[in-house]
């Protein structure tokens, strides 16, 4: 342990070292409640409020460095994982990277050395991270979407089809524009269990959207 913390403050491990630790710091704030995680994903990198002032040239190299920055978000993943968590896997692969490289190649604690291994390190880093982040924003993507349908769902009104629904157990069925939306649904504890046929809106979303709280329709 104690070699392993003298190759983290090497000279050329050094830098990569202060990083990891600010990224380690970051998470334990975040842990502790000090800090708040942002979770969310841009909807369009690079087409901000930018790109409405200016005009000719000076808009189409916005929009150029725009379609370049969306590109390059895609291409290495950082677009489909909030940034914070795509930095942290890229500073840990760089930090892990060049402790090996620097172990197997660069003995004598080289400097010059250590900027060449930095190339390899920075395209490996740059690779792992994209692999590593693909069931990582699976994840986001599906936290994203049950978002969504809860957003979609709250404030609509159906149909309990459920033999009644009640604070335990209850299913309601929406009307759509395709295919009607089957939903498990909850009463608030207290209220009188709703029958089959009887019209209900959703005012909330339970746990997880796993299911949604209702209320008689007929009380609005």
């Amino acid at each position: 342990m104690f070699e392993l913390f003298q190759a983290a403050i090497l000279p050329h491990q050094l830098l990569l070292t202060l990083l990891l630790t600010l990224v380690v710091c970051y998470w334990l704030l975040v842990l502790l409640g000090a800090l708040d995680f942002e979770a969310d994903l841009p909807d369009d990198l690079g087409t901000d409020g930018d790109a409405h002032h200016g005009a000719g040239s000076s808009n189409s190299l916005g929009m150029s460095t725009g379609g370049a920055w969306l590109s390059a978000g895609r291409f290495l993943g950082f677009s489909q994982v909030p940034l914070m968590v795509w930095l942290s896997f890229m500073v840990l692969f760089l930090w892990f990277g060049s402790l090996a490289l620097n172990e197997w190649y660069n003995q004598a604690g080289s400097l010059l050395q250590a900027v060449w291994l930095l190339l390899p390190n920075l395209l490996g880093s740059l690779i792992v991270t994209k692999l590593v982040t693909l069931p990582v924003a699976k994840l986001f993507k599906a936290m994203g979407d049950s978002d969504s349908e809860a957003e979609e769902v709250i404030g609509r009104t159906g149909i309990i089809t459920s033999t009644e629904a009640d604070d335990s157990y209850g299913q309601l069925e929406i009307t759509t524009a395709s295919v009607p939306l089957l939903i498990n649904v909850r009463t608030e504890p207290g209220v009188t269990p709703l029958k089959r046929g009887d019209s209900a809106k959703v005012i909330s979303a339970g746990p997880d959207n796993i299911f949604y709280l209702i209320e008689p329709a007929s009380q609005n």
